[in-house]
């Protein structure tokens, strides 16, 4: 039995102009996606650097590299090609971007974070005569001026329209307050969670907010919608909270709209960074979350976190499931989640870097917690790092899954289908 899937072949392949660093379907309008670009520009001197540089001149050099980037719009055709639309450049590299969740209130607004600490806002419209256009709404520098922190993701709330996640490059996870004009403001004037080093990726707990348990009995409080957060980091931690947010404070000048009732809680396991968390929306039988990880250590990993419990903190997590796909997890995309009586199956798509894209199946027991992940198939076209890969919206229902990926250093973006 071949444990790492079968091997799938492109169908369509093209290099693009800048190194890709991410990608993503468009949800309102599926045959369109966007692709972000991430450009370190090469120094105007060819001269190499002297070894005896001191340290504060290997700094400002560090500092004063410039890094540029773009997004870039494409159309997936009836005949299966890929068609260039539109390329906006951006004067920062492009490290994370994603569809607002509430596209069919908000629009096709996309969040973009950058190397400079930028947040920018772009809404993506289709004409009636299928003319598609990427325009700015707005830019902002939401945590101060120093360019020398890059925004290095971005997670929108699932069940929260108004609040965005970032983690950012001096090691701390963020969550700002988005209101109908664009315009941005922190939700909380600390850090929701600090790494101790860069803090790679961010996610809210996919399952709707709860009330605090004494909601009823308090008015102060009733308005209270109290989650869960994820954060992974380099320092090979995934940490996790709680988030209380009161949208009643919302326009007033002093209080923070977010508060966290306790310290944010290690989970152990990882052998190297936590590069990208999946909660899945699903529940065991006595009440912990299902929450996947990937990290650089090249291994999936399914844990069950008790997250859900009144009055206490995170606890009580449990390694569930692993397995190595050969590459560092980059990303993790949910395909579809299937439940029935006391199973439920995940089809999970993985950005696994220099290994290339998997299409997994991760299916477990919601009573016992025990879980099996296996891998159905593998794109390795690449012949770099695959930091980006998506599916298109509505064929996870047929019997073709339609994917685009991307690799980085041979800035080629890939079309195939996994077969079911």
């Amino acid at each position: 039995m071949d444990t790492q899937g079968r091997s799938i072949a492109p169908l369509r392949s093209l290099t693009l102009d800048l190194p890709p660093s991410c990608v993503e379907f468009c949800p309102a309008h599926s045959d369109y996606f966007i692709v972000g670009t991430y450009n370190l520009q090469k120094e105007e001197s060819t001269a190499e650097a002297p070894l005896e540089d001191d340290e504060e001149q290997q700094e400002t050099k560090k500092h004063t590299q410039t890094r540029n980037g773009s997004l870039v719009v494409f159309q997936l055709t009836a005949t299966a090609d890929i068609t260039h639309v539109q390329t906006v450049p951006y004067p920062s590299a492009i490290l994370d971007f994603h569809f607002h969740p509430f596209w069919k209130t908000k629009g096709s607004v996309i969040a973009v974070v950058s190397s400079t600490g930028t947040l920018s806002f772009f809404n993506f419209s289709v004409s009636d005569g299928s003319s598609a256009s990427l325009e700015e709404i707005s830019t902002h520098k939401p945590l101060g001026h120093d360019e020398g922190i890059l925004f290095l993701s971005c997670a929108w709330h699932p069940h929260i329209p108004s609040l965005l996640a970032i983690t950012t490059s001096d090691y701390r996870v963020h969550i700002l307050h988005v209101d109908a004009a664009w315009n941005v403001s922190e939700a909380r004037s600390e850090p929701i969670m600090t790494h101790t080093l860069e803090a790679w990726t961010v996610a809210f707990s996919s399952s709707p907010p709860r009330k605090p348990s004494l909601a009823m009995e308090d008015s102060s409080i009733k308005n209270l919608e109290v989650f869960p957060i994820y954060s992974g980091g380099d320092d090979s931690k995934l940490l996790v909270t709680y988030c209380e947010y009161n949208p009643a404070r919302v326009g007033g000048d002093d209080d923070d709209l977010i508060e966290t009732p306790y310290p944010a809680v290690t989970v152990k396991g990882h052998g190297a960074g936590v590069t990208a968390i999946l909660p899945l929306g699903t529940l065991l039988s006595e009440g912990s979350s299902i929450v996947v990880t990937g990290s650089y250590d090249d291994h999936i990993r399914v844990y069950s976190i008790n997250d859900r419990i009144q009055d206490m903190p995170p606890h009580g997590s449990r390694l569930l499931a692993e397995q190595n796909l050969q590459g560092g997890v980059w990303r993790l995309k949910l395909v579809k989640l299937e439940t029935s009586k006391q199973q439920w199956t995940a089809i999970i798509l993985a950005s696994c870097m220099h290994a290339g894209s998997r299409v997994l199946q991760v299916a477990g027991n919601t009573v016992t917690g025990l879980c099996e992940i296996k891998v159905l198939g593998r794109f390795e076209e690449h012949k770099s790092m695959n930091y980006g890969s998506d599916f298109q919206p509505g064929s996870e229902t047929g019997g073709k899954l339609r994917c685009v990926s991307t690799s980085f250093y041979d800035r080629l973006l890939c079309l195939w289908d996994y077969e079911y």
